[in-house]
């Protein structure tokens, strides 16, 4: 039986600004319609892998070795014309702040109509019943009122979710969604977990999530990747990954969730590294119970077990 081709593949990526090396040796692979959800502390490098698969690490950040294959094509290669009918026609994405990448002074449906129009030459009418289709499929009740609207006269949650169907617009084949419900009430951030799925099951669509909200990735994920100082340190499965995580760091972040009716977690002891901190040995031994001298002095190498379940740990050898 032939092999399903990969949509997207990180093959041992590098990333610089200027001259601190803020990703190290990233890679994994993604089939069509999966979910994947990245997570980590802040500045662990979760944003600015997916970044870089849309040419948007701005200025002085570098794809410095290796390959993002979208598709056959190397992300890190396409400039120009060629990286602009890339992003929303095959790639869309999401950000943090759907507010800020919203246009004030411009309705939600003249900011359609130029998704759209920057892609294909199609009538106004048909972008609009197109918009509405969609408003529908992500169970907006007041599809023709949000057309009109400007972003601020909408809420923070309402915003997010138009900035989902703006991503959407073209049925692009991958999502990239950078911390979408951060700022969101519990409510509107299930409203979106919802929508997005909706999105893969009624469309296909290959989504990354990166997201610091544990609760999110066990409802949305397919797989998951934990990163830490710019590199995996864990890599699987959801059920692997989060009921049975072998990284020190991974069962640290899984305690520190706060349980309802449960004790105060107390958290990860010792300060997350700072922004391109260079390391010797494991970049989590600063902060690790079981750190030892092997550790300290020699990289990690993968370790990987039943089902792909992979981990970047001296100490979990007889784990995995």
């Amino acid at each position: 039986m032939e092999q399903e081709q990969n949509l997207l593949e990180y093959r041992q990526v590098d990333i610089h600004y200027g001259e601190k090396r803020v990703v190290q040796d990233f890679s994994l692979q993604m089939k069509p319609g999966e979910i994947l959800g990245i997570v980590g502390e802040s500045g662990s490098g979760k944003s600015t892998v997916i970044r870089a698969a849309m040419g948007l690490l701005g200025d002085g950040g570098r794809v410095s070795n290796g390959q993002i294959l979208y598709q056959d094509t190397d992300m890190t290669k396409v400039q120009g014309e060629e990286l602009r009918q890339l992003r929303g026609a095959e790639i869309g994405m999401i950000f943090q702040n759907a507010g800020a990448s919203l246009c004030p002074i411009r309705t939600i449906e003249e900011q359609l109509y130029e998704a759209v129009l920057q892609h294909e030459t199609v009538p106004k009418a048909e972008i609009r019943d197109r918009a509405l289709r969609l408003f529908e499929q992500l169970r907006f009740t007041n599809g023709e009122e949000i057309l009109n609207s400007y972003p601020f006269e909408l809420s923070g949650g309402m915003n997010q979710r138009v900035a989902i169907a703006l991503a959407m617009i073209l049925n692009p084949q991958l999502l990239l969604a950078d911390e979408p419900t951060s700022a969101l009430d519990v409510t509107v951030q299930a409203q979106c977990v919802k929508e997005m799925m909706d999105l893969r099951q009624h469309l296909g669509t290959t989504i990354i999530i990166v997201t610091h909200n544990m609760g999110v990735v066990s409802h949305m994920a397919d797989k998951v990747a934990v990163m830490y100082a710019g590199s995996i340190v864990e890599y699987g499965s959801k059920a692997d990954v989060l009921n049975h995580p072998k990284h020190p760091y991974t069962k640290a972040l899984i305690a520190s969730i706060p349980q309802i009716g449960g004790t105060i977690p107390k958290g990860i002891p010792g300060q997350p590294p700072a922004f391109g901190e260079v390391f010797t040995g494991c970049s989590f031994s600063p902060r690790c119970s079981l750190c030892d001298n092997i550790c300290t002095h020699e990289k990690p190498v993968m370790h990987s077990g039943e089902n792909g379940h992979a981990v970047f740990c001296h100490k979990c050898l007889s784990e995995v």
